[in-house]
């Protein structure tokens, strides 16, 4: 299991992809005026530190174990033994495919109760660009992580393989939070874009419970809840009619304590 990452690692990586994707926003803005040094951005920072180091070491630590106490109560070897014997390409486009797949429906699920409190967090910047996509409740990052790698460990894909993907997709996850305009023309409907992404993110009627999928648009089309207007951008974004907590510890607290609603 990979130790922890540095302060002075996240730190050095803080300031490289923040010369990287402000340069990005300050040449096509979808929002003007988003300032990096904004009121309340100090909790944003604060994710960027506290979720590598505490909650994805956590979330490591869990799938781990729990895929190892799995495995051994498991059967249908003969599958995990073809699925491992697969060319490494073959593996990277199924995870690719398939984790998308699964995150597809377990970000849906956390859109609804009991589970949307936990996720509304992740909803709560009002403006948004690249760091806020470090805004993350530890419950949410867990419960991911276990549903999109467990299960492709018991069938046989490789741990490296699997381990290799994460920064990426983190990585890419960051960029489909940029303040850009960019939704990539003829691919929109096939790679996730920014303006794709950040449909999914405002609090506008017209994109509730809109573009769901991480990587391939064409999940939400396939289901049902593919949205992205030519032409147009969403301006507000955040979680209306609820109150989440701006400070970091009410945030932490809130899917444990705020009432649910009848």
């Amino acid at each position: 299991m990979r130790s922890a990452p540095s302060l002075i690692g996240l730190s050095v990586s803080l300031i490289a992809v923040a010369i990287i994707f402000g340069t990005m926003e300050r040449l096509a803005p979808a929002v003007r005026g988003v300032s990096i040094w904004r009121k309340r951005r100090g909790i944003d920072f604060l994710y960027w530190f506290f979720t590598p180091i505490v909650t994805r070491t956590i979330s490591t630590a869990a799938v781990v174990v729990t895929a190892i106490a799995v495995s051994r109560m498991s059967s249908g070897m003969a599958v995990k033994e073809a699925v491992a014997r697969q060319p490494r390409l073959l593996q990277v486009a199924e995870l690719l495919i398939l984790t998308d797949l699964v995150g597809y429906w377990t970000h849906r699920a956390f859109h609804h109760q009991p589970l949307w409190p936990i996720h509304a967090v992740h909803h709560s910047s009002t403006e948004l660009d690249w760091l806020a996509a470090a805004r993350v409740h530890p419950l949410n990052e867990i419960l991911t992580r276990a549903v999109q790698v467990i299960p492709f460990l018991l069938l046989g894909f490789r741990g490296a393989i699997i381990a290799g993907l994460v920064p990426l997709l983190t990585l890419y996850a960051i960029f489909l939070h940029a303040n850009v305009t960019w939704d990539f023309g003829p691919l929109r409907c096939l790679i996730a874009s920014p303006a794709f992404h950040r449909w999914h993110h405002t609090s506008e009627d017209e994109g509730l419970d809109r573009n769901f999928a991480g990587l391939f648009p064409w999940m939400d089309l396939l289901f049902g809840t593919f949205y992205l207007p030519s032409g147009r951008q969403p301006s507000k974004f955040g979680v209306s009619g609820q109150n989440v907590p701006t400070t970091f510890v009410g945030q932490m607290l809130y899917p444990l304590w705020r009432k649910l609603p009848e």
